[in-house]
């Protein structure tokens, strides 16, 4: 037993795999880079030297180093636009686009027709659809007409007169159902997979797609301008109380202050929807001076007397 307890630890002892006196050298830091931080004639901007210069130095250092970069970048895009022959970038100061709007290339429906379906109170005409329609068929064949829903006891206008040709010789078919409707007017894209776009500045939006599906790419700022003053139509005027409206209202005078029209240079969606919303609920009569001229230019134009 004396024995046993002597030699119990050399029955399990190994060899080391490892010399002990071996010196590893530990690096400072885990991975190098280039200094991308190089000025002119092979001087290296690091930021020891950096601190040996004054601030505003220092900052016109860098300011160099990184314009030299842009200037290489615009010579390699520049190389690249003549290869594959691509038009330029648009400018974002493109304020006569918005005149020109009426131009863009229309949605390519190809060989299809595009049913739309527009339910409406007649006690709220929604006019800008009915502009949107005159634009519609400049661009398009479009086949139109008026209908009115068993919901609906009064006399309503008959603003489109159907053709007597076949469907299959048009593009669109844009069919205006008088309803009550408490959401305001209705867009029915597919009634085959009941696709409803509800409000008529989103019904708007929608027809503006497809007269100029590439006018939100080309042109985002003045897209995003006419946004603005479709939201603030619908929310404080179309749907506002009086107080709300009046606010609109001041916030279009001084909009109109500065241009003839709401967004650039021409009518837009934005001045079709304002007008619209104006005629619904019947505040042409007590208009600021700025608005009131521009609503007046609004019923002198051809375009808004289809309506």
């Amino acid at each position: 037993m004396p024995y046993l307890r002597e030699n119990s630890n050399k029955m399990f002892r190994t060899k080391p795999f490892y010399d002990t006196d071996v010196n590893i050298s530990i690096p400072t830091n885990m991975y190098t880079m280039k200094n991308l931080h190089q000025a002119d004639k092979g001087v290296i901007v690091t930021d020891e030297f950096v601190n040996e210069l004054d601030p505003v130095t220092a900052l016109e250092r860098r300011q160099e180093v990184i314009l030299k970069k842009l200037e290489g970048l615009n010579k390699v895009l520049e190389g690249l636009k003549s290869s594959y022959k691509t038009a330029g970038t648009p400018t974002a100061s493109s304020g006569s686009k918005t005149a020109k709007r009426s131009a863009g290339k229309p949605l390519d429906l190809g060989d299809g027709v595009l049913d739309i379906v527009v339910s409406a109170d007649p006690e709220h005409v929604p006019y800008s659809v009915l502009v949107m329609l005159k634009l519609l068929q400049e661009k398009f064949r479009v086949r139109s007409s008026t209908h009115t829903h068993s919901s609906v006891t009064a006399k309503c206008p008959t603003y489109l007169t159907p053709s007597s040709n076949d469907r299959a010789n048009y593009q669109i078919i844009l069919t205006l159902i008088w309803k009550k409707v408490p959401n305001g007017p209705e867009l029915m894209v597919n009634p085959a997979k009941q696709s409803l776009i509800q409000g008529e500045v989103n019904i708007v939006r929608y027809l503006r797609r497809l007269l100029d599906p590439a006018a939100e790419a080309e042109d985002p700022i003045t897209m995003a301008t006419c946004d603005e003053v479709l939201d603030l139509v619908q929310l404080r005027v179309l749907d506002g109380n009086h107080k709300e409206r009046d606010a609109a209202l001041r916030t279009l005078n001084s909009r109109l202050g500065r241009n003839p029209w709401l967004v650039g240079n021409s009518p837009s969606t934005a001045d079709i929807t304002t007008w619209s919303a104006i005629k619904q609920c019947k505040l042409s009569a007590d208009l600021s001076a700025n608005v009131k001229k521009w609503f007046s230019s609004c019923e002198n134009n051809p375009l808004f007397q289809t309506a």
